[in-house]
């Protein structure tokens, strides 16, 4: 085997290795239950944490790998799902999805997500911030007052 394969396939499997594995949670946001995936670095906590914002396409495979990633730097990481379970194919999908989630819904749903955090035993209640890309970011800025940080 070639050295630069075999050095591949190492650093491939050490990657792997790792990885935070992500739990399906859910928590209530007022009558409704929102699905999440809480990603929960190594070792012993209390651990800071972050509401991780899905952009426009929806809790995808890339944001629930950024999330991991997160763990994998020492950070309780919540991946929110706003969509509801929708995930988006195209720029038009993804616009009518995102224009369909009511403002106040979204809010609720942060705040919501800030206390099932906070909630946990692992988890420092006074370290808890977000992080959002694309509409997460904004969505994370017009939510400030909501979650601090």
């Amino acid at each position: 085997m070639k050295p630069t394969l075999l050095a591949m396939l190492i650093l491939a499997f050490a990657a792997a290795s790792f990885a935070a594995d992500g739990k399906p949670v859910t928590y209530k946001s007022g009558t409704e239950t929102v699905n999440a995936i809480l990603y929960m670095p190594q070792g012993k906590g209390p651990f800071p944490a972050l509401v991780v914002i899905h952009e426009w396409w929806g809790l995808n495979d890339w944001v629930k790998e950024e999330a991991s990633k997160l763990a994998d730097q020492g950070y309780a990481a919540l991946a929110i799902d706003l969509y509801r379970g929708k995930v988006a194919t195209t720029p038009e999908e993804a616009h009518e999805i995102m224009r369909g989630v009511p403002e106040d819904r979204a809010s609720r749903d942060l705040l919501a997500a800030t206390t099932y955090l906070g909630s946990q035993a692992s988890v420092d209640p006074k370290r808890i911030g977000s992080i959002g890309w694309c509409m997460g970011g904004a969505t994370r800025l017009i939510s400030r007052l909501v979650i601090p940080g």
